[in-house]
């Protein structure tokens, strides 16, 4: 039986539970409703980062004060909890090889990886930028793309590039100008994003079409998924119109919080089918990132108003608060590849885990 076979049975047997609350999801009906679920995620994150990019430009103020605040909101409301459940994937990774040593584990894991990310911006910024751009790549790539055949590998790297292709070609100077106040030396970053970020992005447009092409196909003959498809095409075209009409810093951190967050959050209820209760299993889930969060707020408040001197240069402690959010983000993307998204992608329970958790 073919996946798109699988997935249609799936969605029957989900219609099925939704009449007859008793009886569980099999696996296939449990993936058929996440499945279903990240549709229509995809369709309401759409409409949302649609309407806010034609709005944008006449009604926000053009300040950069604004998109600053505008953008740290939406980090801290959206883009917090899906990363405030690292201690959840190791978990998932550790707890299997060091048992109830698993939380020194993360804790050292997490350390050595954060404290090499600041180093790697206070010697060689020149290095370390390229490489969190090709790993956030990555990381964004294994989770915008569904399972499916050899084709997810192009659409992986088409996907992942996406946000930063667009932005160095409707933002480039402003790219530009970022890149050297991040590095501190704007000659090397301006040689390395005309030199090699440039020619990148326009090549990806090739990969990017092709992706289009594809999907087009599949929408028209019939072969596979023609409504993944409809959607993969949609979320293209808008991902494309937000990084056009809006600053990049405010598209970048839309697509990040309002696209590849939630489906965080969908993985982590989405790795257990044994569980056969969908909407249960993803409640669990969100109610796990209330705590989390919270405390994340109040001790980056408390960090704030302790450590952070008011006399201190704006700009000095923006590029502070760059680095630390990239000496989270190293760990959070190491912790999701090995617990929940790989290259074949979701990792799921095995069969017999999944059924002693079911409750």
């Amino acid at each position: 039986m073919d996946s798109s076979r699988r997935v249609e049975n799936g969605r029957l047997q989900a219609t099925t539970h939704a009449q007859q609350h008793d009886d569980a999801l099999t696996p296939d009906g449990y993936r058929a409703w996440f499945a279903s679920m990240r549709r229509a995620h995809a369709v309401a994150a759409l409409a949302v980062i649609g309407v806010t990019a034609i709005l944008y430009p006449f009604l926000a103020p053009a300040s950069a004060l604004f998109q600053l605040a505008m953008a740290g909101a939406l980090l801290l409301l959206l883009v917090l909890p899906h990363a405030a459940l690292d201690q959840y994937a190791a978990l998932i990774v550790l707890q299997p090889r060091l048992g109830r040593l698993w939380p020194l584990g993360f804790m050292v894991i997490y350390g050595v990886l954060a404290v090499s990310v600041v180093a790697g911006w206070m010697i060689a910024p020149q290095i370390l930028l390229p490489a969190l751009i090709l790993l956030a790549a990555l990381h964004y790539g294994l989770g915008d793309v569904e399972e499916g055949s050899l084709w997810r590998y192009p659409e992986i790297v088409a996907r992942g590039l996406a946000p930063f292709s667009l932005a160095v070609l409707f933002s480039l100077p402003q790219v530009t100008a970022f890149a050297g106040w991040l590095v501190l030396d704007v000659p090397m970053a301006t040689r390395v994003i005309y030199d090699w970020a440039l020619p990148v992005a326009l090549a990806w447009q090739g990969l990017w079409a092709l992706v289009i092409l594809r999907s087009l196909w599949q929408t028209l003959s019939g072969h596979g998924d023609g409504m993944r498809a409809v959607v993969r095409v949609c979320e293209m075209a808008v991902i494309v119109l937000a990084f056009a009409m809006l600053p990049p810093l405010i598209a970048f951190v839309l697509y990040v919080g309002l696209v590849h967050a939630p489906r965080h959050l969908f993985d982590f209820a989405a790795r257990n089918p044994a569980i056969g209760n969908p909407s249960r299993a993803m409640m669990r889930v969100l109610r796990a990132t209330i705590l989390p969060t919270a405390m994340t707020i109040a001790l980056l408040a408390l960090m704030i108003f302790f450590f952070i001197d008011p006399a201190m240069p704006h700009a000095y402690s923006l590029r502070i608060a760059i680095w630390l959010v990239s000496a989270f983000a190293v760990p959070h993307a190491v912790f999701t590849f090995l617990a929940l998204r790989g290259f074949t992608g979701l990792r799921e329970m095995r069969a017999e885990a999944g059924s002693q958790s079911r409750r």
